[in-house]
């Protein structure tokens, strides 16, 4: 009772496992960019999203909240925009999405080029950098929501990042920084951490 088998004695049990043909394995990120931006392009809306994506990323959003930006004189509701372009903002933690789903945080993902651009032309900082961060300026830039996406990201920055997030994550007990190590662990920007 409670014993651990041992290899011959699992084999002796149930016999030598054969894999079906055709087996492999699966990603658990069920995100395809080129297929996004294939949904993007189809919701003649583009400017629109990247605008509600730059706000978001500088802004912030949570509690399903996504707040308006302005155009001129004209003020856009988020939602409202997100309804018309079919973008999931209603999902409960942890759903399975589509490879091409559009929701909030995949609009940050994928716009995350121009919110960057932005960030610097604008010298703007982000809920990210003034809350949650040690306000290091050599970093504002990169300090924002889809930002761990970035390729170009140094090892300082990435350090930057990760830190920022646990502060958030232990602030709104979340596990954001989770993701992230996780994330760039995959691109190989960061070593796994084995327990």
């Amino acid at each position: 009772m409670g014993k651990y088998l041992t290899r011959q004695e699992i084999i002796t049990i149930i016999g030598v496992i054969t894999l079906e043909p055709g087996f492999s394995t699966m990603s658990q990120d069920s995100y395809n960019e080129e297929l996004i931006a294939k949904k993007i392009i189809n919701t003649n809306l583009v400017p629109q999203l990247l605008e509600a994506a730059i706000n978001m990323a500088v802004i912030g959003f949570g509690n399903k909240r996504y707040g308006n930006f302005r155009v001129n004189d004209e003020v856009r509701d988020i939602k409202q925009l997100f309804d018309k372009a079919g973008i999931l903002y209603k999902n409960p933690a942890g759903a399975l999405l589509k490879e091409d789903d559009l929701t909030p945080n995949r609009l940050c993902r994928f716009f995350r080029y121009e919110i960057w651009e932005y960030i610097k032309k604008n010298n703007v900082a982000t809920y990210l950098f003034r809350k949650y961060s040690d306000h290091n300026k050599k970093y504002f830039d990169i300090c924002f929501r889809g930002s761990e996406y970035l390729d170009e990201l140094s090892e300082d920055q990435l350090k930057f990042l990760l830190e920022t997030y646990y502060t958030m994550d232990i602030k709104l007990n979340t596990r954001i920084s989770d993701r992230i190590r996780r994330v760039n662990e995959a691109k190989g920007k960061l070593k796994p951490v084995i327990i």
